[in-house]
């Protein structure tokens, strides 16, 4: 009991019915991932009534989510997608117009705040941070990508340091793939049409491998070399939209590309736990794990409790990131844009993070080595989410297997945050894997899986990922990546997609969840396929993987790359992998989650206080 004495829980009535189960003697009355159940609660900073808990999220309002009431009242709610009302049941009540949202269970005339206090991928508001890269990478070509969700044309805006950037000059909607694709212009008068994906080539300084294939925002290098201090781009939408960056884009032809899923601004949080891509490279000095903290408000004040020393960078009397000592908390101040990078050899995976204004947090690594021992050596980021919107159950799908008849067992990350964390798997314990885990503690072992591992509840939150090794025993076929797992409780049944058409090989996985109205299976459907088939169990799951792009970008029926469109009616996950298969494009890969939730789901809050 000592130990739980360290984590301040806030009284956020019903957030534990959020998480991966809901338990008692009544059915759950819908699918979404907010669960649509009614009550009032009360959050740190305000109260709500009937939305998720109340505020459950940092000064938010209360959303259309909630708990049971003390009748058992079962309300109408948000579809995932922000675009209908939905009975108790699921059934569609009213449809929203182009230039409404949802919001507690009604049409208003703003989908962006919708998609603000939806607290998911879908948002109006982004920052693009170019994570750490190794030198032979400085000045590749850095871009992210727009995919229009709503059911109106999207207009897009970017500024950097206050200044805006003239969005027409470097936004363009891609067609085809391979040595086909091409690059039509944005029109920013029209907008982004309904269901189109735009990328937006933001920077690019000479060297560096390869060019962006259109003139970028900005010719000169938008990252930082090693620990420093740098500036984000912001990108704005005036409906809701999903985002992602890649580094660098069209990376087939290369080994260094990694990608992330963007969470929008209503999406960050206060308290985050550090997560590093992986540990120093032993082959290459300029192979190093990575640290980056955005804000989007000036004078934001970040407190960080180092697991390990922070080595700091700038002059000793005026340091540009000034050095701390393990166990002992710095404070850094950042501006609107502003991100602190710190690169350096010692993890800092596992290290609490807080702060007095919302912060994107990212991990990354310049260059790392899966497993440590083996020469292919690629970069990695992921934008992590906060400590409240992590899960506490997961399924494990790795990629598809890049040779045939090879059973690829390729390691997963366990990060802990909570002391006295019992873990469970299903259908067996892997070799190596833990069964317990506390705050900060780090855990690496490798399955070939599929498995789900859950810990005893919502308050014992913990971050899973996933990895592919590099391509060293696998034909020079893909490389090391790293991607964010995503629970269950934050699967959505909507998503728009878009995968590189620079890859010749492209796959998703797709895990589904059962209805919690009649504890059955839904199909999901992807647009350019129809039905999806060749599920699996795993414990309570079903799992399948879909093969969009193979050998030398040969489609799979009418599916190439590009844009995707994916939905269902009871929520479900999806990870893209995309790999270079042959002469030109080996020894590369890139993967993201194509979309998720970010709800608070647990009321856990871990501190910065000295060990």
């Amino acid at each position: 009991m000592a130990n739980m004495a360290r984590y301040r829980r806030h009284a956020i009535v019903g957030l534990l019915a959020a998480t991966a189960g809901v338990t008692g003697s009544f059915a759950a009355c819908t699918d979404s991932y907010r669960h649509g159940l009614t009550g009032s609660g009360s959050g740190p900073t305000g109260t709500g009534g009937g939305g998720g808990g109340g505020t459950g999220g940092a000064g938010g309002e209360g959303g259309s989510t909630g708990t049971f009431g003390e009748g058992g009242r079962c309300d109408p709610i948000c579809s995932n997608d922000l675009k209908k009302v939905l009975s108790c049941n699921g059934v569609a009540l009213e449809t929203c117009g182009p230039e409404e949202g949802c919001v507690n269970a009604e049409c208003v005339p703003n989908p962006c705040e919708a998609a603000e206090k939806s607290k998911s991928s879908y948002g109006c508001d982004f920052w693009a941070v170019k994570t750490a890269q190794r030198t032979h990478a400085t000045g590749a070509c850095f871009a992210a990508v727009i995919a229009n969700t709503w059911e109106k044309e999207v207009k897009l805006t970017v500024e950097r340091n206050g200044e805006p950037l003239p969005v027409a000059d470097f936004a363009f909607i891609p067609e085809g793939q391979g040595s086909q694709i091409v690059y039509q212009p944005y029109n920013p008068d029209v907008g982004l049409g309904i269901g189109e994906v735009a990328v937006l080539f933001l920077s690019r300084s000479s060297g560096g491998l390869l060019d962006c294939p259109k003139a970028p925002a900005m010719r000169t290098e938008a990252g930082v070399n090693g620990t420093g201090r740098g500036l984000g781009f912001h990108i704005t939408t005036d409906y809701p939209t999903v985002a992602y960056q890649i580094a660098p884009y069209g990376g087939g032809p290369t080994s260094y590309t990694s990608a992330t899923l963007l969470l929008p601004t209503s999406s960050w949080d206060t308290n985050y736990v550090a997560v590093n891509a992986y540990p120093v490279s032993p082959l290459n000095t300029d192979g190093l794990p990575s640290l980056e903290i955005v804000a989007r408000e000036d004078n934001t004040s970040v407190t960080l409790l180092p697991k390990e020393n922070i080595i700091g960078a700038g002059p000793i009397d005026n340091p540009v990131v000034a050095p701390a000592t393990k166990g002992m908390p710095v404070t850094y101040t950042l501006n609107r844009g502003e991100f602190l990078q710190i690169s350096q050899d010692a993890e800092l995976t596992g290290s609490p993070i807080a702060s007095d204004k919302p912060i994107g947090v990212f991990g990354a690594s310049s260059c790392m080595n899966v497993p440590l021992e083996d020469a292919d050596c690629d970069s990695a980021h992921q934008q992590i989410a906060p400590v409240r919107a992590t899960g506490s159950e997961y399924v494990a799908v790795r990629y598809q297997a890049r040779t045939e008849g090879v059973e690829e067992a390729p390691p997963w990350r366990l990060v802990g945050m909570v002391d006295g964390t019992e873990l469970s798997w299903e259908p067996s314990k892997p070799d190596g894997a833990p069964t317990t885990l506390k705050l900060g503690e780090v855990v690496e072992f490798s399955a070939a899986g599929p498995f789900v591992v859950r810990s005893q509840g919502g308050e014992n939150p913990f971050y899973f990922g996933g990895y592919m090794t590099g391509g060293e025993h696998f034909q020079r076929i893909g490389d090391p990546e790293w991607v964010n797992i995503i629970p269950p409780s934050q699967f959505l049944n909507y998503y728009v997609l878009f995968t590189d058409p620079s890859y010749p090989e492209t796959s998703l996985n797709v895990v589904r969840t059962r209805s919690k109205r009649d504890g059955q299976f839904a199909d999901v459907t992807l647009e350019c396929m129809g039905k999806l088939s060749g599920w699996e169990r795993v414990g309570d799951y079903e799992y399948t993987r879909v093969q969009l792009v193979s050998g030398n970008f040969e489609g799979s029926g009418d599916c190439i790359n590009g844009r995707h469109v994916m939905s269902s009616e009871v929520p479900f996950g999806v990870t893209v992998w995309g790999w270079g298969a042959v002469s030109g494009s080996l020894e590369v890969s890139y993967a993201y989650p194509a979309g998720a939730g970010f709800q608070p789901i647990n009321q856990i809050t871990v501190p910065v206080d000295p060990l």
